[in-house]
């Protein structure tokens, strides 16, 4: 099977509509630790997180400019934190390193405006995500992997830019690879828990990318029990078909089979359980 390179989201918190903490009281630490994989990473990490957000909290009055204060969130988020563009980094890699793509960009500067308690949503496209924040001042568009023109206020080009990534196109990043179109149309809100599924999904996706079927296998697994999708469905559709087509022993191949058909028939069982 001649196989391309497929596309995650690359470049992606609510109990509702939107995502708002309390108080102060969101738990931004167990969060955190939830989206890291190493304990030793987890807890460099963590503090190196707080210390980030207590020096922002002396510049924090909710009575001046908000807008004014998200773009300081935004552009000393990229200057801590956020180095070099890396299509498939994980927030581990974000925290040790500074690589990073639109989805770990977007997990810290939505933690950060939880912490704050500004009031925003986490859309994603098919090969997307960003925020949109509500402040006193008006909405405004945070896009992680554009720190010169990723904030935007006037809310002409913040509606120029939705309609852009509602266009869902590939942005390839090697002209020399082929990449797979999805054949549906996403633009969803994403809540806490969809989110760590779609850090789940883009590991299942470099792992495809790097061969290991069985490693693409688990990692969508765990990705489906948090976030079933369009986008989960549509890659368990080309796993199986690139399984039954691999080199792997007869066993292997049953049991990834069988995983896969597995996880979507309990979640199909807990979608109609839900409704």
């Amino acid at each position: 099977m001649k196989r391309g390179g497929f596309i995650g989201i690359i470049l992606l918190l609510t109990d509702a509509a939107f995502a708002s903490g309390a108080d102060n009281g969101f738990p931004v630490d167990t969060y955190l630790k939830s989206f890291l994989t190493s304990n030793d990473c987890k807890s460099k990490s963590v503090s190196a997180f707080d210390a980030f957000l207590t020096k922002l909290d002396k510049k924090y009055n909710p009575a001046k400019n908000e807008t004014a204060f998200v773009r300081s969130v935004f552009n000393k988020t990229h200057q801590k934190f956020l180095k070099r563009f890396a299509a498939y980094a994980t927030l581990d890699e974000t925290f040790e390193t500074g690589s990073y793509n639109c989805l770990t960009g977007t997990i810290l500067l939505s933690l950060s405006l939880h912490h704050f308690n500004i009031r925003h949503q986490v859309i994603e496209t098919n090969y997307h995500i960003f925020i949109l924040a509500e402040t006193k001042d008006g909405q405004i568009l945070l896009e992680a992997t554009d720190p010169l023109n990723g904030f935007v206020s006037d809310q002409h080009d913040i509606e120029a830019r939705i309609t852009t990534y509602k266009q869902n196109q590939i942005q390839a990043q090697n002209a020399n690879k082929s990449y797979y179109r999805f054949s549906f149309e996403l633009y969803n809100t994403v809540s806490i828990d969809e989110l760590r599924g779609l850090v789940f999904y883009n590991k299942a996706v470099d792992s495809f990318n790097h061969g290991q079927l069985h490693v693409a296998v688990d990692n969508l697994v765990k990705a489906n029990a948090l976030y079933s999708s369009f986008r989960t469905e549509e890659f368990s559709q080309i796993l199986l078909l690139s399984l039954q087509q691999s080199e792997l022993d007869t066993k292997t191949k049953e049991n990834c089979m069988h995983a896969i058909l597995s996880s979507k028939q309990k979640t199909l069982a807990a979608f109609v359980a839900a409704n």
